[in-house]
């Protein structure tokens, strides 16, 4: 699957690295995810982005669990442009879509990068036929702010861990 979404940069807060980036292509640039065989990548960032979510909870990373999940999942890596900017990973039961791991470098957050990759995820579940996306996220993280932007509702929280969903219909 390689899926693109043009991506308008102006009006955002960019900085230095990022605005070259923009500029380089007349102020747009393309989000696109693209099949990762790159693990090495993957659990870098995930291991680094999710650091401080572990060390409040007393969670120890687990390399071999990380391993073993590469081969159940569907793992992408995000470009924006030519430019690999971060990875996510997906599965499936029945009708659902799972995003069970979403990860941009910390230096491409908050630049909406991640809100047009969450309107790709979307696409694919609706092309497999999903009738919703549903994904966990630390209660403290600021992406929840983003999800619930996008019309994600929380439908559970254990111990700071809340699941929330999308339901998807043909007009999502």
């Amino acid at each position: 699957m390689v899926s693109v979404v043009v991506f308008e940069f102006s009006g955002m807060r960019c900085q230095p690295l990022r605005r070259a980036l923009c500029v380089s292509r007349g102020k747009c640039m393309e989000v696109s995810l693209k099949v990762s065989s790159d693990l090495l990548f993957a659990e870098s960032l995930t291991k680094s982005n999710m650091a401080s979510y572990y060390q409040a909870r007393g969670l120890t990373w687990d390399h071999n669990r990380f391993l073993s999940s590469w081969d159940e999942l569907d793992n992408y890596e995000i470009y924006l442009g030519l430019a690999r900017v971060g990875v996510l990973r997906l599965s499936y039961s029945n009708d659902v879509t799972f995003l069970r791991d979403f990860q941009i470098l910390p230096e491409f957050q908050g630049c909406g990068i991640g809100s047009k990759c969450l309107e790709l995820v979307v696409r694919h579940a609706l092309d497999r036929q999903s009738t919703k996306l549903v994904l966990r996220v630390f209660s403290e993280n600021p992406a929840i702010n983003l999800y619930e932007s996008k019309g994600f509702v929380r439908v559970s929280e254990i111990k700071g861990l809340i699941e929330i969903e999308l339901p998807l219909n043909s007009h999502t």
